[in-house]
């Protein structure tokens, strides 16, 4: 969501934007690809290997055009190979990638190096530092969403400016009647299992779970197995509407077992909804005053005190209120200032 409203702002400041993206239901193609490509990738030496990379290349190049919210998208099973399509209509000035895969970011970058085009890398997750550190496929301009990104990126060799997400508030914008402990996407990285720990210690308290639109069948059946167990639990279906997520929320969790910059706590915190979250680098950032954090490595008791803290005590709610309201309304989150910042980074290879 963040990369399509960053998307439709450069597009109405005049720049010619398309977007490309993994298809979400690709069951055939893209398993395929990837069992060719660990395939190749073990006969490296091999008389074979020429060979099965030319088997790889035409594998999901057909785009297909979708009307996503924000901004539409191309969608492809292999993106990398869908690039080469998209590239066929029109040739770009530059390629930005984020929050892809290590083979799609080593294969689009060669395609860009053989055909002079500019590429930036984009680091929204910590993982992503794995391009720079172990495939070793540096692009000619790095940009990352936190402040504790870009130093571990410093920390490599490699030189970073911070550029945060584009996040809209408008659409998340409620009035909370604060009833609940809301959790969004409840899979074992984003810590999903720390919830029923906190349930069952607190069968008073409600708590509701939205899916994500990104959830396997299997990462939904494990979140459904749990709920008899839980009756203070409800999962609700992936929504569209922000707004919705924020609705009935008291407390946000962000239960995170991996350092990321969720966008989901900037919209909690400007609708005055404090966050209970992982102690993360980029976490703490976002998070700031206007919440709570728990060590990663702590053990239920610890979430559960710090739960029962923010859910009871009025005073230290509201402090936590008034501070997430202003975290929130920090001049380093306005959308404005991040496309200008992000247009000016992007002229400076261009």
């Amino acid at each position: 969501m963040s990369q399509r409203q960053l998307a439709r702002r450069l597009s109405e400041r005049g720049h010619g934007v398309e977007i490309i993206s993994a298809s979400p239901d690709s069951r055939i193609v893209r398993p395929l690809y990837l069992r060719e490509v660990d395939l190749s990738t073990r006969l490296r030496s091999s008389v074979l290997r020429p060979a099965l990379l030319a088997l790889q290349r035409p594998m999901g190049r057909s785009i297909q055009r979708v009307d996503t919210p924000d901004y539409p998208t191309w969608f492809s099973a292999v993106p990398e190979n869908g690039y080469r399509s998209l590239r066929a209509r029109k040739r770009p000035d530059v390629v930005v990638a984020n929050s892809i895969g290590r083979v799609t970011w080593r294969r689009l970058r060669a395609q860009l190096r053989a055909t002079n085009i500019p590429s930036v890398l984009y680091l929204r997750e910590v993982a992503g530092l794995g391009h720079l550190s172990v495939t070793k496929a540096p692009p000619d301009l790095l940009l990352a969403n936190a402040d504790s990104i870009a130093q571990a990126a410093r920390g490599l060799g490699f030189e970073c400016s911070v550029v945060p997400s584009v996040v809209e508030l408008d659409r998340s914008e409620t009035d909370s009647s604060r009833e609940a402990v809301v959790l969004v996407n409840p899979i074992p990285l984003l810590g999903g299992d720390r919830l029923w720990p906190l349930a069952r210690a607190r069968p008073d308290i409600p708590f509701i779970v939205f899916e994500s639109g990104s959830m396997s069948e299997t990462e939904r059946d494990a979140v459904r197995a749990e709920l008899p167990d839980h009756p203070n639990v409800m999962l609700e279906p992936f929504s569209s509407n922000p707004s919705d997520i924020y609705r009935r929320a008291k407390i946000l969790l962000v239960p995170h077992r991996v350092d990321n910059r969720p966008r989901v706590v900037l919209e909690a915190q400007s609708n005055g909804i404090p966050v209970l979250a992982s102690a993360f680098p980029g976490l703490e950032e976002s998070v700031g005053a206007g919440g709570v954090l728990v060590e990663n490595d702590a053990d239920p008791s610890g979430w559960i005190d710090a739960l029962s803290r923010m859910w009871d005590d009025s005073n230290l709610y509201q402090s936590l209120v008034d501070a997430a309201r202003l975290q929130a309304a920090r001049p380093e989150a306005d959308c404005e200032a991040i496309v200008e910042r992000f247009e000016e980074l992007l002229g400076t290879i261009l």
